[in-house]
């Protein structure tokens, strides 16, 4: 992208008050979120073409139902995302496209794991996140056409 280009994008992005780098909406599921906190942030590794637009979760520890659950939207193109305003805990961070598609439609930060009878599914990589700490890498790099054992991402369940 040229330094023009980049520009432009900047300052439409500023004109729009677009808030947490690039984040159409970000929602906080849950106690309201303070000012102040942690952040996780990563690259979306969606193995489309074109990077659709997502809802991208960090879920805190705790009981599925009770668990703090700050979201961001991201715009298509989107390539980075960062969810803010985080509380000291543990987060799993997965995501859901918008839309249709049914391929590689929910993926998250995950990790491979061993277990005795295959096929052994990648498992939602714990991320540590202190007080008002910022954790930079935690990218959505595996995507799936459904996951059954994620919570979904819409309609606030």
């Amino acid at each position: 992208m040229t330094a023009i280009r980049a520009s432009l994008v900047y300052a439409l992005v500023a004109a729009a008050g677009v808030a947490c780098s690039g984040c159409a909406r970000s929602e906080t599921r849950g106690a309201s979120a303070p000012a102040a906190g942690g952040a996780i942030e990563g690259a979306i590794q969606h193995p489309a073409h074109v990077i659709p637009a997502m809802r991208i979760c960090a879920i805190g520890s705790g009981a599925p139902g009770e668990a703090k659950r700050v979201c961001v939207d991201t715009r298509r193109y989107q390539g980075r995302y960062r969810i803010a305003g985080l509380p000291a805990d543990e987060y799993i961070v997965i995501a859901e496209t918008e839309g249709d598609a049914s391929m590689y439609r929910v993926g998250g930060h995950m990790q491979p794991v061993q277990c005795i009878r295959a096929p052994c599914p990648d498992m939602p990589k714990s991320v540590a996140v202190g007080e008002n700490a910022t954790v930079d890498g935690i990218d959505i790099d595996r995507f799936y056409d459904a996951r059954e054992d994620f919570p979904s991402l819409r309609n606030g369940r």
